[in-house]
């Protein structure tokens, strides 16, 4: 496993355990789906198709424009019912210097 894969994992399970303290479950999905890595199901009853990137750097924006795009064509695979209840999510996931993560919403 490369580096870059295991520090990607690591901000996906980081972001899932985030998920399951607020209450949610998370459902990985990565490297079956491109561009969704977890699909997050929040206790109120919304749920989120969710791209976790742990990059130091800047997110560029043609990186952003593949995420964006592709997360919606997932959303267009799913029954309209359930679009109502989708959030579209894309994290930008950062280790800090204590080696935790740190994240935010790129979108």
């Amino acid at each position: 496993m490369t580096s870059r894969k295991a520090k990607g994992d690591a901000g996906e399970a980081a972001y899932a355990r985030q998920c399951v303290s607020e209450g949610g479950f998370a459902f990985p999905l990565s490297p079956a789906f491109p561009s969704a890595d977890l699909l997050v199901m929040r206790n109120t009853g919304a749920w989120e198709l969710v791209e976790v990137k742990a990059w130091k750097r800047k997110i560029n924006p043609a990186t952003l424009a593949y995420a964006q795009t592709t997360l919606h064509a997932h959303r267009l695979a799913v029954p309209a019912r359930w679009r109502r209840s989708m959030s579209l999510v894309f994290i930008h996931a950062v280790l800090a210097p204590d080696g935790e993560f740190r994240f935010a919403e790129t979108w």
